[in-house]
C-alpha cells in the first residue's frame, strides 16, 4: 500500500467496521481531570472548550472563521453544516482525549469519521493558528471527498487513496503560504547533499517528509498556476484520483510535474550554494548515530564548566529519554531518565522545551508530564537521581531557566490556553506570575546580573 492517509486512519482507530468501534476507541485512555465542555456556535463551527480556556477559545473561534473564509474561496467549497473543533488548554490535557491517541510530537489531528478537529493551545497564537488552519484544510479535504456527508469520508478516502505528500503538503501550503524557512532548509540541503526526491521516493520513502517536500511541491503549483488551481485539483481528485486530477487540471502527469519542480528548485538554490559552506568544513559532528545509537539528538545543554552535555534522544529504545555525554568527544556516559520504566516520567517535553543546568553544575532542571500536569524536575546529575520534584498548579510548563545565583528558576507556564512567565524558588516555594497577557512568552533567559 502506498504511504497514504490510510496509515494515519488505522492509528486513529476510525477504520472500524461500524459506528460502535469508532465511538469506543480511546475510551481506555487515562483521564486525570473531568473536563466540562461548553460550546461556542459560530456560523460554520461548533467550538468545544472548557471554562478556564474561554478567552482563548473565543480567539480560536475568530481564527477558524477567518481561515474558513479564505479556504472556502480558494477551494470553492462550503460546509453544509457546522463542523466540530475541540480545544484543549495544553498538550498535557490534549493527551487525555478519548477520540484518538497522541504523543508529544502530535500538534493536532483531524478525526476522519466525524470530521472533528482536536488541537491544543501551545502558548503561541501564531503556532496555534498554523496548526488550526492545517487541520481545517484536512477538514475541507474530507468534506470534499465525502461530498458533505459526514461519515462517508472514510470510504471516499479509501477510493481516492491520496499519498501523504498530496494531503499533508496541501495542508502545509494552505496554512503556511509559500516556502517557509523550515521548508527551505530541507530543500537546500537536499539539493546540496542527497538529491531531491523522485515521485516514488516522495510517496514511499519516509526519510522524505511529506510535510516539507509536499509543501514545496504545492508551493510550486500555486506559484506557477495560481492558488485556485489547488482547489481544482482537489475536486478533480475526488472524482478521478490524484494522478488523473493532475493530468486533467495541469495537463501533466505527476512524474512530469515532479521533474519540472526539480528544475525550479535547482535554479533557485544551486546558485546560492556557491556562497555557503557545508557544516563539515567548519564544525565537527558531536552526537551521531554510531556513537549514541540514536537518530534523534535534540535540546542540547552544555554544563557550566563545558565538560558535559545533556540532551534528549531515543538512543537504542523507542522512547525519548534524557542522556549525558562528554562535550568534547560525544561519548555517551549514561542515560539519566528511563521514561518507559517509570510512571514519574510519562512524557518529557522534548519538542518545545529545553532543560537548564544550575550555575554550580550540580542540578539539571527540566519539564516532565506526570498524571494530568507537568512537573518541574531538578535532577542531581552526579548522583543520578531526582533531587526535587515540584508540582506546578498550571496546565503545563516548558523551558525552565536557572537564575545566576542558583536560587530561583523562571519558566513558561501555560494557563487557560495562553503562556506567561513564572518565577519560583528552587525549593518549590513562592510561585509568582511575571506576565499576564495573551502574547507568546516563551524561552525565558536571565540577564547576567540576575536582576531581569
Amino acid at each position: 500500500m502506498r504511504r497514504t492517509l490510510l496509515a494515519a486512519l488505522i492509528v486513529s482507530g476510525t477504520l472500524g467496521s461500524g459506528r460502535v468501534e469508532a465511538q469506543y476507541f480511546g475510551k481506555n485512555q487515562v483521564q486525570y481531570r473531568h473536563l466540562e465542555f461548553l460550546v461556542i456556535e459560530t456560523e460554520h463551527f461548533d467550538v468545544y472548550y472548557y471554562e478556564r480556556e474561554r478567552q482563548a477559545a473565543l480567539d480560536a473561534a475568530r481564527m477558524a472563521e477567518r481561515a474558513y473564509a479564505r479556504l472556502s474561496r480558494l477551494l470553492s467549497h462550503k460546509y453544509r453544516e457546522r463542523q466540530p473543533i475541540i480545544l484543549f488548554a495544553s498538550h498535557t490535557e490534549f493527551q487525555q482525549n478519548n477520540i484518538g491517541p497522541v504523543d508529544e510530537a502530535t500538534g493536532g489531528f483531524t478525526e476522519w469519521y466525524r470530521h472533528r478537529i482536536l488541537v491544543p493551545f501551545t502558548g503561541s497564537y501564531a503556532d496555534f493558528e498554523h496548526v488550526l488552519e492545517h487541520e481545517l484544510v484536512h477538514q475541507f479535504q474530507m468534506d470534499i471527498f465525502a461530498r458533505g456527508r459526514v461519515g462517508a469520508g472514510i470510504q471516499r478516502l479509501m477510493a481516492v487513496n491520496p499519498p501523504l505528500w498530496f494531503m499533508e503538503g496541501m495542508a502545509e501550503y494552505l496554512s503556511s503560504g509559500p516556502i517557509t524557512p523550515h521548508t527551505a532548509v530541507w530543500l537546500r540541503d537536499a539539493a546540496l547533499d542527497r538529491g531531491l526526491p523522485s515521485l516514488d521516493e516522495l510517496t514511499w520513502d519516509p526519510s522524505y517528509t511529506p510535510y516539507r517536500f509536499g509543501h514545496a511541491l504545492w508551493s510550486y503549483v500555486g506559484e506557477r498556476w495560481g492558488d485556485d488551481t489547488v482547489g481544482e485539483i482537489l475536486h478533480a481528485a475526488a472524482v478521478s484520483g490524484t494522478d488523473g486530477a493532475f493530468r486533467r487540471v495541469l495537463g501533466l502527469d505527476p512524474q512530469e510535474l515532479v521533474a519540472e519542480w526539480h528544475d525550479a528548485i535547482q535554479r533557485t538554490y544551486l546558485p546560492q550554494l556557491a556562497d555557503l559552506q557545508q557544516a563539515g568544513q567548519f564544525a565537527q559532528p558531536l552526537l551521531t548515530r554510531d556513537r549514541s545509537s540514536g537518530r534523534v539528538h535534540i535540546a542540547p545543554s552544555i554544563s557550566p564548566d563545558g565538560s558535559d552535555i545533556v540532551y534528549l534522544s531515543e538512543g537504542n529504545s523507542f522512547f525519548i529519554d534524557l542522556y549525558l555525554a562528554d562535550a568534547e568527544t560525544g561519548r555517551v556516559k549514561r542515560r539519566l531518565i528511563k521514561s518507559a520504566f517509570s510512571t514519574d516520567f510519562e512524557s518529557l517535553r522534548f519538542l518545545n522545551s529545553v532543560g537548564s543546568w544550575s550555575p554550580d553544575g550540580r542540578y539539571f532542571a527540566f519539564a516532565a508530564k506526570r498524571g494530568g500536569r507537568d512537573d518541574l524536575v531538578l535532577f542531581d546529575v552526579a548522583h543520578n537521581r531526582v533531587a526535587t520534584r515540584i508540582r506546578i498548579p498550571l496546565d503545563g510548563l516548558t523551558t525552565p531557566s536557572w537564575s545566576p545565583d542558583g536560587q530561583r528558576l523562571v519558566f513558561t507556564g501555560y494557563d487557560g490556553g495562553v503562556s506567561d512567565l513564572f518565577l519560583i524558588q528552587a525549593d518549590g516555594t513562592d510561585l509568582r506570575r511575571l506576565t499576564d497577557d495573551r502574547h507568546a512568552d516563551l524561552h525565558p533567559a536571565w540577564a547576567p546580573d540576575g536582576r531581569s
